[in-house]
C-alpha cells in the first residue's frame, strides 16, 4: 500500500471514530431529553399537577445550547423569579459598583462662624432601598442613619437651622404597580418603593401573648412607633403558625389586621408595610438633631414629590452625602431574601438613571428595550413590576434561562449575579430544597412563590460536571405548595443525573 493510501485510510478511520463519538453524544442527549420529557409527562398524570401548566428550559452554560425543554415557550406567571430579570438588568445597566447617594442640602446661606443655616434643610432622596435597612445595621439600632446624619451636621459646625425640614422624594413616582392585589399591599412583602425608603419600609406590630385558642389578641406596641395610624385588629389565637394578614390601601393610614397567631407565652409580632417612610425618617432625624444640640426652628415637614417638584426652584448647597453600599451587595440581599421593596427600588432606579424618571412604566420600557438590544425575543414577555409580586407578569422558562446564560457569559457581572443566588440545601429560600440530596451545593437559584405559582431559575452543576442554566415554572397546581416543591425537586434531580 502506498504512503498516500495509508494516509487516506488513517483519515477515514479517524473520521469514522469522530462520527461514532458524535452519534453517541447526540443519542445520549436525545435520550436525556426524552427521559426528562417522559418524566414530566408522568408527573403531570398525578393529581397534584394534572391541571397545572409546566415550563422547563435548560441550557449548556458554556455554549447556550438547549439540552432539554418542556413547553419552554409557554408564558407563565413567574412570581419572584422575576427578580432575575430586574437584578441582571441592573448589574449590566448600572454596574456592580453603583452606589445610591442621598443628599443633605440647604437653601439660603450657612454662617460657619455662628453655625446657623439661614434657610431650609433638605433630605434629597435617590431611591436607596437600603437606608437604615436591617441588612446594613445592627437590628436594634433603629436610629442609625438619623444619628449618623445629625452627627455629620454637628461636625460641620451646624448649630441652628432657621427654616424647616424638607423631604424630597421626587426621584420616584409616588405609586405602586397597578396590578398588586389588596391582600399583599399592607404586609411587609407588599412594601412600596419610595424616593426615600427607610427601615425597609416596614414596621412591626407586637401582640401580647394569648392564653388559649380563640382568645382575642391585643396589640402592645408598634416598632418603630408610627404616628397617626388607625389600626383595627381582629386577630385571634389559634393554629401553629403566623396566619395574620395586614390590609391597607396605598398611602392610607387606616390599617386592618385579621387572622390568627399561635398561643404563646411570649409576645408575637407581625410585619406591616410602612405608609409613608419619609415621614418616619423626618421624625427620627428631628429627634437626632435635638440630641446633637442642633436647633430646628420650624418643626413642620414639607414633602416634595415628582408632581410638586417644579414649585421648588431654590438653589441648594450639599452639606453631606450619604453613600449606600455597592449595588452588588444590595442585589445580594435582594435575591437571597427575595426582598420585594429592594427589587422594586432597583427596577425604578434603572428607569431613573437611564430614562430620567423612576416610574414603574418607565422601568418596564427600559428593561424591555435592554433585553431586546441583547437579542431577546420579547414575545411572551409581559413585565408588570420588578419583584414578581404582580400576577400580571408573564415570562417563559426560555426567557429566564437565556438571561441566566447572558449573565454567565458576561465577565463583569457573572460572579456578582451568581453569588446573589441562594444555594440549595444551604441558604435563603433554597435552604430546604434538595437538602441531603445531590442538589445540595450543586444548585443555586432564585425561587418564586405566590398563590398557585412556584418557580426556580439558576445554575446547576450536574453529575458529570456539566454547568447548565435551568428554569422551571409551574402554575395552577392542585396540590399544596410543599407537594409541588417536591415534584420540582424530583425534576431537578432527574436533570442532575441525566447530564
Amino acid at each position: 500500500m502506498s504512503f498516500v493510501s495509508r494516509v487516506g485510510t488513517m483519515y477515514k478511520i479517524q473520521y469514522t471514530m469522530l462520527l461514532l463519538v458524535y452519534c453517541l453524544l447526540f443519542t445520549a442527549n436525545c435520550y436525556s431529553q426524552q427521559t426528562i420529557t417522559d418524566f414530566i409527562t408522568d408527573l403531570k398524570k398525578e393529581n397534584e399537577l394534572q391541571n397545572a401548566s409546566v415550563s422547563l428550559c435548560a441550557m449548556d452554560a458554556q455554549t447556550g445550547t438547549v439540552v432539554c425543554e418542556y413547553n419552554s415557550k409557554l408564558s407563565l406567571t413567574p412570581a419572584s423569579t422575576m427578580k432575575i430579570i430586574t437584578t441582571a438588568s441592573a448589574l449590566q445597566l448600572l454596574g456592580k459598583d453603583f452606589r445610591y447617594e442621598t443628599l443633605l442640602q440647604y437653601s439660603g446661606t450657612f454662617d460657619k462662624e455662628s453655625g446657623v443655616i439661614n434657610g431650609d434643610l433638605y433630605i434629597k432622596g435617590s431611591g436607596d432601598p437600603s437606608l437604615n435597612s436591617e441588612y446594613f445595621r445592627k437590628e436594634e439600632d433603629t436610629f442609625y442613619v438619623a444619628n449618623k446624619w445629625a452627627k455629620a451636621l454637628k461636625d460641620k459646625g451646624v448649630k441652628k437651622i432657621t427654616g424647616q425640614l424638607v423631604v424630597d422624594i421626587s426621584c420616584f413616582e409616588e405609586d405602586i404597580p397597578a396590578n398588586w392585589v389588596w391582600g399583599d399591599m399592607g404586609n411587609y412583602f407588599g412594601a412600596a418603593p419610595s424616593g426615600l425608603s427607610y427601615t425597609d419600609n416596614k414596621f412591626y406590630i407586637v401582640y401580647k401573648p394569648a392564653a388559649k385558642n380563640g382568645d382575642s389578641m391585643s396589640i402592645s406596641k408598634l416598632v418603630p412607633q408610627i404616628d397617626n395610624v388607625n389600626i383595627s385588629s381582629y386577630v385571634k389565637a389559634g393554629g401553629v403558625e403566623d396566619n395574620a394578614m395586614v390590609y391597607r390601601a396605598p398611602y392610607d393610614m387606616d390599617i386592618k389586621i385579621s387572622g390568627t397567631l399561635p398561643v404563646s407565652t411570649k409576645a408575637l409580632s407581625i410585619e406591616g408595610s410602612l405608609p409613608f417612610p419619609e415621614q418616619l425618617l423626618a421624625k427620627h432625624f428631628q429627634q437626632a438633631l435635638a440630641t446633637q444640640g442642633i436647633e430646628l426652628t420650624n418643626k413642620t415637614v414639607l414633602k416634595i414629590t415628582a408632581y410638586t417638584k417644579k414649585q421648588y426652584t431654590q438653589k441648594l448647597t450639599t452639606i453631606y452625602t450619604n453613600k449606600s453600599a455597592t449595588l452588588e451587595k444590595i442585589i445580594f440581599f435582594t435575591n437571597l431574601h427575595s426582598n420585594n421593596q429592594y427589587a422594586e427600588s432597583i427596577f425604578r432606579t434603572i428607569a431613573l438613571k437611564k430614562a430620567g424618571f423612576g416610574s414603574n412604566w418607565q422601568g418596564i420600557q427600559t428593561i424591555t428595550n435592554h433585553l431586546k438590544t441583547n437579542g431577546f425575543d420579547a414575545n411572551g414577555l409581559f413585565i408588570s413590576d420588578g419583584s414578581g409580586l404582580s400576577r400580571s407578569n408573564g415570562v417563559t422558562s426560555e426567557h429566564l434561562t437565556k438571561i441566566l446564560y447572558m449573565m454567565c457569559s458576561d465577565t463583569l457581572t457573572k460572579l456578582p449575579f451568581a453569588n446573589s443566588l441562594p444555594v440549595a440545601g444551604v441558604s435563603g429560600s433554597l435552604r430546604n430544597l434538595g437538602k441531603g440530596t445531590a442538589l445540595e451545593n450543586n444548585f443555586k437559584a432564585k425561587s418564586g412563590y405566590i398563590t398557585r405559582v412556584r418557580s426556580y431559575a439558576g445554575y446547576m452543576k450536574t453529575k458529570s460536571g456539566k454547568d447548565i442554566c435551568v428554569s422551571l415554572i409551574i402554575n395552577n397546581f392542585n396540590g399544596s405548595p410543599s407537594d409541588t416543591k417536591k415534584r420540582m425537586e424530583q425534576i431537578f434531580l432527574k436533570i442532575y443525573e441525566s447530564f
